[in-house]
């Protein structure tokens, strides 16, 4: 597994177009909990001991002009991070530099969190495990949110699509306040990667970030680059699940996997294949199913890129889910004619052409753009690597590689 390896001397992206300023910071997680994690992002960043209540955080929000901030728990792949982000007008925009004052406010919001007897507040940790189930019961009863995470349990591989709060959140009570805060001391124990973006003078900037947030703590920051774990199960025969459901509403759910998966140009192409199904350039998932036939209620297709999957899905009423299976089949039949690829890659290719155009307009998507690159998680964006791309090369993807492995059929109490 390839690491990443780099040292930590502040990001630095300078636009002058942009009238706020993002100083994001990212600590790599290398311990991996689904039920501590889910507790640590609702109390990390919440409070400091000179912050301890919402009102001393607002006033110093206003004193420093302070647009948001926020921290939560990211992951790109299996790869997860605690990260924080903090917003604030540029210098131009201001007439007066608040870089500093913001510096200080997070150092003291990571560095110095608000603690009871030495730990986490024992009773926001039990506010935030019920919080949480309360979560996993709502989206038992929503019925979207059920067939796709039956789905997805049906398409795993490795425990990679699943969450184990979702399995079991009676687990959630075997977790104490210590735990949390020993997790967090030990994520924070590290050095931490910083980006800001906007308009800014780069090394006044990169001077303030070494002498107030870094403080010494500078350093290599090293962890797996575990971005990709690749689908590998291709069994001999098509799996389908049946399942009798509560809800009113069937669903019909088709898994496509990639064969000998090469990397990242078969999910360049997997991507594109995606959006000749359902997408703003093409919607003959739609027309078929629900313009044509009037068939279902809600359809569309979604893709796991970092695992190499393809789902079409659809809701219907029990009646027509066989002829709904059967139209799925037709649909990928169409996508693979050369002709109709011919036609329809050119208007993907100049949607994601406008798309890039459109995400230099935004500071949050340069910023994210600026941090996938930089961690090697991506080299350019997905137009770099499509606008090549020929309609003979997708075809040859849907007709060689692009393999039905599974269904899910959740089966609803209703015919209409």
């Amino acid at each position: 597994m390839k690491r990443f390896n780099k040292n930590n001397d502040s990001v630095i992206f300078v636009n002058k177009n942009f009238k706020r300023c993002i100083l994001y910071i990212i600590f790599p997680i290398e311990e991996v909990d689904d039920f501590k994690l889910s507790i640590l992002e609702k109390m990390a960043f919440d409070k400091s001991m000179n912050y301890d209540t919402d009102k001393k955080i607002r006033k110093v929000n206003i004193n420093n002009y302070c647009h948001s901030y926020h921290g939560k728990v990211t992951s790109v792949g299996d790869s997860y991070f605690l990260e924080i982000a903090i917003c604030f007008p540029s210098y131009n925009s201001l007439g007066k530099d608040v870089l500093a004052d913001n510096l200080k406010f997070i150092k003291d919001i990571i560095y110095n969190p608000y603690l009871e007897d030495g730990c986490f507040p024992k009773r926001d940790i039990e506010d935030i495990k019920k919080i949480i189930k309360n979560k996993v019961v709502r989206n038992f009863k929503d019925v979207l949110w059920y067939y796709e995470y039956k789905n997805d349990k049906l398409l795993d591989e490795r425990g990679y699509l699943s969450n184990e709060v979702l399995d079991n959140p009676s687990g959630l009570d075997k977790i104490t306040s210590k735990d949390i805060y020993d997790l967090y001391k030990k994520i924070i124990s590290g050095n931490p990667l910083i980006f800001l973006c906007g308009d800014v003078d780069e090394n006044k900037a990169r001077k303030e970030i070494d002498d107030i947030l870094l403080d010494g703590r500078k350093g290599m920051v090293s962890f797996e680059e575990k971005y990709f774990n690749y689908a590998k199960n291709i069994p001999s025969k098509i799996e389908k699940v049946i399942e009798e459901c509560q809800y009113k509403s069937s669903g019909v759910f088709y898994n496509y996997k990639i064969k000998d998966i090469k990397g990242i140009y078969d999910m360049v192409l997997l991507r594109t294949v995606k959006c000749l199904i359902s997408s703003s350039s093409s919607e003959i998932l739609f027309d078929t199913l629900r313009k044509d036939n009037d068939l279902v209620y809600r359809c569309g297709a979604y893709s796991y890129l970092t695992f190499g999957s393809l789902t079409l899905w659809a809701f219907t009423s029990k009646k027509n889910i066989e002829v709904t299976e059967k139209l799925f089949l037709e649909v990928m039949e169409k996508i693979s004619d050369i002709k109709f690829i011919s036609e329809k890659l050119p208007l993907i290719k100049e949607r994601a052409f406008l798309n890039d155009e459109i995400l230099k307009e935004d500071i949050w998507d340069t910023l994210m753009e600026m941090i996938d690159k930089y961690i090697e998680y991506k080299e350019k964006s997905y137009y770099d690597y499509i606008k090549d791309i020929t309609a003979l090369e997708v075809k040859n993807f849907i007709d060689k590689k692009l393999i039905l492995v599974s269904k899910y059929i959740g089966v609803g109490e209703e015919d209409e």
